[in-house]
């Protein structure tokens, strides 16, 4: 019994003593602010458009990016030395506002949909930046892989134009360059709205011609440009919205004063010029008073949403009011 009773006593200590140890680690713990689960992490977060917070070890020196879009406004944020490649309708002056800065950036994108793996292991950039359209799989393949991915939104809008600025200039650590942009976009605004607000009269009806179909209504960024630029979009006014297709019925329930159809290029590489002409030589068409008005317009006009959109506004306004702007100093806006 006397043995038994020992036993249980030293049982006893031990535990009061585990205890005690327990408890004045746990303490030193709180206390000091060392545990492995408060320390301090190093670099910067920024929540993207879909509310996924992306750290950042530091500011982006090896920037990527999908879209044509997002290589114009990254370019008005930061130098081109940073931007480690670039879609291949940079350099292509029919439908960009940067071809001078991607003079130098030798990795072209060929795909507007996808990055390829391999390229973005084989160019390790320390931020991606994608389009909220962007395959979900590939951007959750991109952060599996360990690289941080902004998801900025598609822009319909100029508010989501200003937006996406604002949250790329935050990610890159370059906020007073974004909110130059943005001054430099509002400063044009407010020009256009006093050089048109001299226009009177019903505003005339444009109709876009475009091998995208279903492109150009209601929530888009060309129905933007259009209602900016004083000129009625056709598509968007016989109830169409951005991805519903235009049928040839709709055409010509618009009766369009002038149709927009893309300027020529030398190199036709979707054809673009055949789809236009067999477009506007349809019978159903033949007799409609937009076929005596047709306006070859750049496409850096027709399909812009980013800063330049403000170039776009002018250029299309020229094209239904005659020379208006002057357009003569067009350039890249930045910020820098």
């Amino acid at each position: 019994m006397l043995k038994k009773f020992v036993l249980t006593i030293r049982i006893l200590l031990v535990a009061v003593v585990v205890v005690y140890f327990v408890v004045m680690l746990g303490g030193c713990g709180v206390s000091n602010g060392t545990s492995a689960a408060s320390e301090p992490k190093t670099g910067y977060n920024v929540v993207d458009s879909e509310g996924t917070t992306v750290h950042l070890q530091k500011k982006p020196m090896r920037i990527l990016s999908q879209s044509l879009t997002f290589d114009t406004m990254i370019l008005g944020i930061v130098p081109p030395e940073r931007l480690i490649a670039c879609n291949i309708l940079g350099g292509d002056q029919d439908s960009s506002f940067i071809v001078e800065e991607t003079k130098g950036i030798t990795t072209k994108l060929k795909s507007f949909t996808l990055i390829p793996t391999d390229l973005v292991l084989k160019l390790k950039p320390d931020l991606i930046i994608l389009p909220n359209t962007a395959k979900p799989e590939m951007i959750a393949t991109f952060r599996d892989l360990g690289y941080p991915v902004l998801v900025c939104k598609s822009p319909t809008t100029i508010e989501d134009v200003k937006e996406d600025i604002t949250l790329i200039a935050r990610a890159l650590q370059e906020e007073a360059a974004g909110a130059g942009v943005i001054a430099e976009m509002d400063r044009q605004l407010q020009e256009i709205e006093v050089v048109l607000a001299q226009q009177t009269g019903r505003p005339p009806v444009g109709l876009l011609v475009s091998q995208m179909t279903s492109y150009g209504g209601k929530n888009s960024m060309f129905d933007t440009v259009c209602t900016k630029a004083r000129v009625t979009n056709g598509i968007a006014m016989v109830g169409l919205s951005n991805g519903e297709k235009l049928t040839k019925e709709l055409v010509v329930k618009a009766d369009p004063d002038f149709f927009m159809v893309s300027a020529p290029k030398k190199d036709d590489r979707y054809g673009s010029q055949k789809f236009k002409d067999e477009f506007l030589q349809d019978p159903a068409y033949q007799g409609m008073k937009g076929l005596k008005n047709i306006v070859a317009i750049p496409n850096r006009y027709l399909y812009t949403n980013s800063q330049n959109c403000v170039y776009a506004i002018k250029g299309i306004a020229n094209y239904a009011y005659g020379s208006i702007f002057d357009l003569s100093e067009e350039h890249l806006i930045k910020g820098y």
